[in-house]
């Protein structure tokens, strides 16, 4: 039977993007534990798709079935999202970031307006240059080094007048970040991206990155959720309180599928 292409494009997109909102909203209300490496697998057409459904999915909808997955997508007509070069099965590698990016506004927009809380966009900038109480920076290693035991700074996922996919930390670009063992940390993340959802997660995995990273933070706490779209009341944001009890070295990344990749991660040092 013959089928129109239109109709299933439509379709297609549609699935996606009410896959990529309800799982990222489910990640943002509360991690579970799983990893997107494990949910995201090469569909074997150029495209990836999404082999376990979510456990809860958007706001007014119900629960996702656990026995049955989505089947793998149909290459999409042309002008929509297309990775050239989809994720190997094992998740090492990703060279096109329409995926990600088709993924990151479809949740940007789903989860617009659900932080819980928001800082007005006039502000955004100064908070993204704002050097941290009790830190000592170097600019020339993009080092933030905190000495006390309470630590406290802002993270912005793309800062006014920064390139796209890097946090910025007291104006510097993925900074790394050095804390004292046992100190307790403050972070309050914010998303200044006009138009794809991010988030920030403190990990144990290390470079090179796979398009999907774990949900879980490596170090308890540490984890800010993500955050959609902007709106009028300003941009998305969430405040975290960990205490980073064991020394070691952590990255913190964007979780989102694919932004860890893209240049959206930094080194976080506890010592």
């Amino acid at each position: 039977m013959q089928r129109n292409p239109i109709v299933m494009a439509a379709a297609v997109g549609g699935l996606l993007g009410a896959v990529a909102i309800g799982f990222t909203i489910a990640q943002f209300v509360s991690y579970s534990g799983r990893s997107y490496g494990g949910q995201y697998q090469s569909a074997g057409n150029g495209y990836t798709a999404y082999a376990q459904p979510p456990s809860p999915v958007a706001s007014g909808g119900s629960p996702a079935d656990p026995a049955t997955s989505m089947p793998s997508m149909s290459r999409p007509a042309a002008g929509q999202a297309t990775p050239a070069d989809p994720p190997s099965p094992g998740g090492s590698t990703f060279s096109d970031p329409s995926l990600a990016q088709f993924i990151a506004r479809k949740a940007g927009t789903g989860l617009a307006g659900r932080a819980p809380a928001n800082v007005p966009a006039s502000q955004v900038r100064a908070l993204s240059q704002q050097v941290p109480a009790g830190a000592s920076i170097d600019s020339v290693t993009r080092t933030i080094s905190f000495y006390t035991a309470a630590v406290s700074f802002t993270v912005v996922a793309i800062a006014p007048g920064t390139p796209d996919m890097t946090f910025t930390v007291a104006g510097l670009t993925n900074p790394t970040i050095i804390v004292p063992a046992g100190a307790q940390v403050t972070v309050r993340f914010i998303n200044n991206d006009t138009d794809e959802a991010h988030g920030w997660l403190v990990t144990d995995h290390k470079p090179p990155y796979e398009f999907g990273q774990p949900a879980t933070p490596a170090i308890a706490g540490a984890y800010a959720g993500v955050i959609g779209d902007p709106t009028a009341a300003g941009d998305g944001a969430n405040t975290v309180t960990f205490t980073a009890s064991a020394a070691g070295g952590y990255h913190y990344i964007c979780p989102m599928p694919g932004h860890a990749q893209m240049g959206m991660a930094g080194s976080f040092i506890v010592r």
